[in-house]
């Protein structure tokens, strides 16, 4: 145990990188904890102990330090990929899906008992369930106080609490302060945005993952400017859609993206967070990834370069309709029709935002329509094509069906493709960029057969040893033929 605390006391005193959002220091004689990246003077050794979590080192009274902002520090993948039901729990969670079902309902969902989902918590993180949830609140709200000026009681039900006298209480009894008192000196914003940062690991190609997205813009939905993501956005809650819009910048220096959100979206902002880290893969850890792919450069050139992330989805209906309107056709055409059928069918909003007109499409839409093909096909879309997103519009709208909070990988396979017009290709596409499954070599793509064929690449087990992380060789191969 001395020489882990040994190790880990050393890479703090170097500020390591690796170890933001793996670890956090508990300093006995301030009461305060930190992340390695913290610019404040290094205690002694004595005095320090090491959490796996934020919400571990609460747990435990100590409370978050206001120079590195622990509401800031970047995920684990190396917990992601350790224990999936952990993932697909932390996932559920952070969409929001404890505020309307308990923890029983969340383990049956996973399939296991509640009594497991516990146990798995404590062994890997050392908390319970509810610690991470009570935890993940007032650090959302903690960064709300600090970075926007709403109101007291918008952050409150933001964050996720149900009254404002609980979060105050919680507020206190954490922080041994009132919200107001903590928010004293914080900057003010303008009232009809507010700008919140999420925080990821170095490096960052924010540069390669932002070209992936130009490519593959739907006019009117989303647009970049200046190195900056636009986008309309939507949110399902309960049975109602709520629009608007997010803006993403990336504030290197800080290693934060700065996400604004406009108003419309600040009653579902834990779930356009969830999202926009999804979209960005702001879990994903560049060195562990690093120290198992390198080797693969051997044997293709640049396939995989350090700091390289998997382009994400905010939307599963959108992410499979881009997945079946993209078969056989060029991704200009792709996104030609797709901008077709948004303008066509989705939602009007006002976003202020020049070139932001609808949201894409909700599945609802597209399962009520009549006469489908005439209403479909004029657009660019084979009867196969038209089968297919009718298929899948019915399935969202007749089952409980989540593509990034799947918990039965398998099942929700066999579910997608017996749905005609969908195939092996289609469905692995889309869990690469909705479910950001890490492990998807999309051998059958057109694109990555020429590349293997262009090495004599004949068996693709050479690739095996670099399980579970084949995914971001996927990317590379594809951003190889983009040169």
């Amino acid at each position: 145990m001395k020489e882990n605390l040994d190790y880990l006391y050393q890479a703090f005193q170097a500020k390591d990188i690796r170890f933001d959002g793996k670890y956090f220091m508990s300093v006995a004689s301030t009461g305060i904890y930190c992340r390695p990246v913290c610019s404040a003077k290094m205690p002694k050794k004595q005095n320090c102990t090491f959490c796996k979590s934020a919400a571990e080192a609460e747990l435990h009274g100590y409370r978050p330090c206001l120079i590195c902002r622990p509401e800031l520090a970047p995920g684990s993948a190396k917990i992601d990929h350790t224990k999936q039901i952990l993932k697909q729990a932390l996932q559920l969670i952070d969409d929001g899906y404890v505020e309307e079902h308990s923890m029983s309902e969340l383990a049956q969902t996973l399939k296991v008992s509640d009594r497991h989902l516990r146990r798995i918590f404590q062994e890997e993180l050392h908390i319970s369930p509810k610690n991470y949830i009570d935890t993940a609140r007032l650090l959302l709200a903690k960064n709300l106080l600090t970075d926007t000026s709403l109101r007291i009681v918008d952050v409150a039900y933001a964050a996720g609490f149900k009254s404002l006298r609980r979060f105050n209480d919680t507020f206190k009894v954490q922080y041994r302060m009132s919200p107001s008192h903590f928010r004293k000196g914080c900057q003010k914003v303008k009232d009809d945005t507010i700008t919140v940062k999420l925080g990821y690991k170095k490096p960052f190609r924010y540069d390669a993952l932002l070209a992936f997205l130009a490519n593959r813009l739907i006019p009117g939905v989303e647009k970049i400017e200046n190195d900056t993501y636009y986008r309309v956005l939507t949110i399902k809650q309960n049975d109602t859609y709520i629009y608007g819009t997010i803006i993403v910048e990336n504030a290197e220096k800080q290693s934060v993206l700065k996400l604004t959100i406009s108003e419309s979206l600040i009653q579902v902002l834990p779930q356009v967070i969830r999202k926009v880290r999804h979209m960005f893969d702001l879990h994903s850890d560049p060195y562990l990834i690093y120290e198992l792919l390198e080797s693969a450069n051997t044997i293709i050139p640049d396939c995989y370069k350090i700091g390289t992330r998997i382009p994400g989805s905010p939307n599963d209906f959108e992410m499979v309709c881009r997945a079946i309107i993209g078969q056989l056709v060029s991704v200009k055409q792709a996104i030609q029709v797709l901008g077709r059928f948004s303008e066509q069918f989705g939602e009007p909003v006002n976003s202020h935002i020049e070139g932001l007109q609808y949201a894409f499409p909700t599945p609802e839409k597209v399962a009520s329509m009549d006469r489908a093909y005439d209403v479909l096909c004029p657009l660019g879309l084979t009867r196969t094509k038209v089968d297919a997103l009718k298929g899948v519009a019915n399935l969202l709208c007749t089952t409980n069906l989540q593509l990034q909070g799947m918990t039965d990988y398998k099942k929700t396979k066999q579910m997608v493709c017996a749905i005609r017009g969908i195939g092996a290709w289609t469905f692995d596409y889309v869990a690469l960029r909705t479910f950001i499954d890490t492990d998807i070599l999309l051998t059958s793509d057109y694109v990555i057969k020429k590349r293997f064929q262009q090495y004599a690449i004949e068996d693709q087990k050479v690739f095996d040893a670099y399980k579970p992380y084949r995914s971001y060789i996927t990317i590379g191969l594809w951003e190889l033929e983009n040169k």
